[in-house]
């Protein structure tokens, strides 16, 4: 490809060096894996050109495009999470505008990904775009990257609705997703089924657009006629406002899609994105949903998308 984005150029480098050893660094011209050269004549090059333009111009506007200066260990990649209180000031579509746009990257390219139906979740299809003008080496980035803007994503709407209700810390690059200190006291003296009433219902709302965002969950407020929350609306059904013609996937399915496509390549690449797996996927999504439960959440298919996590922190 005769021009690309600055920041997959410089993570093709980062990620080419990774495919071949960490230790040895970057191997030669010829054992290294490139993308095919189609030539300007080639519509496909064409239109993928078009859409790497569209794609850069939303990541800046984001501010979160992954960037190898940034990767102080390149074994890492736990270094390109962001704390959410970065992720405040950034515009509401913003996210959503680069998370279109990489994906008009793929559909351009040959990397076909599928629509997330509300059908019960099972362990996500290997998606590898064999006759795509991307290298698996730029597929990988493109997964890597749009769980990173999925999370963000899910981390800017909890953020921006939290209150003083609950809290994300981010400690050591670790997320905690928990109730504030005055809310605990507060839950100490409720009984169960009046938690949710607590949440107004933009929380409520940010809280099942998270778990839509991160795991496709099928997460909902159920009706509870007559019932008020403390802010005196009615508990109403409430279920994602997500746009699935424009969030089609989750982070979940990029995060085992960038590995299972890295455990062809390169054993360092796979072990480091495994790490970011157990980070987000294990630990802090596990956390969350275990958390919105114990609120009045409900999670129809809560032991489809605990099986999806534990099979992707496995491989």
């Amino acid at each position: 490809m005769t021009q690309i984005n600055k920041w997959l150029r410089r993570l093709e480098l980062f990620v080419g060096c990774l495919l071949v050893s960490l230790c040895l660094g970057c191997a030669s011209p010829e054992d290294r894996v490139e993308r095919p050269i189609l030539g300007d004549e080639d519509p496909r090059e064409v239109e993928v050109q078009k859409a790497f333009s569209i794609a850069q111009s939303a990541i800046d506007k984001t501010g979160l495009g992954i960037d190898l200066s940034e990767l102080g260990d390149l074994g890492n990649l736990e270094t390109i999470l962001v704390s959410p209180k970065d992720l405040e000031n950034i515009p509401e579509p913003a996210i959503q505008d680069a998370i279109g746009a990489m994906y008009l990257v793929l559909d351009a390219s040959g990397v076909e990904i599928p629509i997330m139906t509300d059908v019960a979740i099972t362990a996500s299809p290997f998606q590898v775009g064999s006759n795509s003008i991307l290298s698996k080496t730029d597929q990988i980035l493109m997964h890597i990257n749009l769980a990173h803007f999925y999370l963000s994503d899910a981390l800017r709407k909890l953020q921006t609705e939290k209150g003083d209700l609950f809290e994300i810390d981010f400690i050591d690059g670790q997320y905690d997703f928990h109730l504030s200190e005055s809310a605990k006291k507060q839950f100490d003296n409720l009984e169960p089924e009046e938690y949710l009433l607590q949440f107004s219902i933009k929380q409520r709302q940010v809280i099942i657009d998270a778990v839509t965002l991160l795991t496709s969950a099928r997460i909902r407020v159920i009706e509870q006629p007559g019932t008020k929350d403390v802010y005196g609306k009615l508990i109403q059904n409430q279920a994602t406002l997500i746009d699935r013609r424009i969030s089609r996937q989750d982070a979940l399915y990029h995060l085992d899609q960038g590995l299972k496509m890295a455990k062809q390549l390169a054993p360092d690449l796979a072990t480091s994105i495994q790490n970011l797996n157990e980070n987000v996927a294990d630990i802090f999504t596990n956390k969350l949903l275990d958390e919105v439960s114990k609120w009045g959440f409900s999670i129809g298919n809560r032991d489809e998308v605990e099986a999806r996590i534990r099979q992707l922190v496995s491989q």
